[in-house]
Formats: C-alpha cells, structure tokens, sequence
C-alpha cells in the first residue's frame, strides 16, 4: 500500500514538474496563471493567500520556539553535564 501511495505522488510530483519545467507549456502554464490572477477569479485566490501567510506565519513561529526549546535543552545539559565534573569521582557512584 505504501509503496502505490508513493508511486502515485511520485507521478504527481513529475507531471506537476514537467508541466512547470517544460519550455513549450512553461509559457502557456505562466499565461494561464496570470490571467487567473488578474481576473476575477482573484477574489477566490485571496483566502488561499490568506490561510498560505497564516500558516507560514504560524511555522516561523513554530520554528522560533523550536530554536529556543533546543537553546534551553543545550544549556540545562551543559550545566548537568559541567556539575558532574564538579563532583567528586566517590560521590557519584
């Protein structure tokens, strides 16, 4: 089942690249999109382009906790690890 799952985003990931990336369609994928963009359908894109800023919002923020989780665990062991040195060999047993 896996392995039909990853066959199946494999060839969606290659169409969608292949699409983007070949020289003949590149021009004509571009067009579309711009058009779409400039058109009415504009006010659809808005809540997708909303709900993209939230969540990118919402990762760096995720990101920033992460590097201050990991900068507090980089310390609290340091400081474990720097009180063992301080300790007599026959007490820390």
């Amino acid at each position: 089942m896996r392995f039909l799952l990853g066959l199946l985003l494999g060839v969606a990931v290659g169409l969608a690249a292949y699409l983007l990336l070949s020289p003949a369609r590149k021009e004509e994928v571009r067009r579309r999109l711009q058009d779409m963009a400039g058109s009415q359908d504009a006010t659809l894109l808005r809540p997708l382009r909303r709900a993209a800023e939230e969540a990118a919002a919402g990762a760096r923020q995720a990101w920033q906790e992460a590097q201050r989780t990991a900068r507090q665990a980089e310390q609290e062991m340091l400081q474990r690890y720097q009180r063992l040195r301080q300790t007599p060999r026959r007490e820390q047993r």
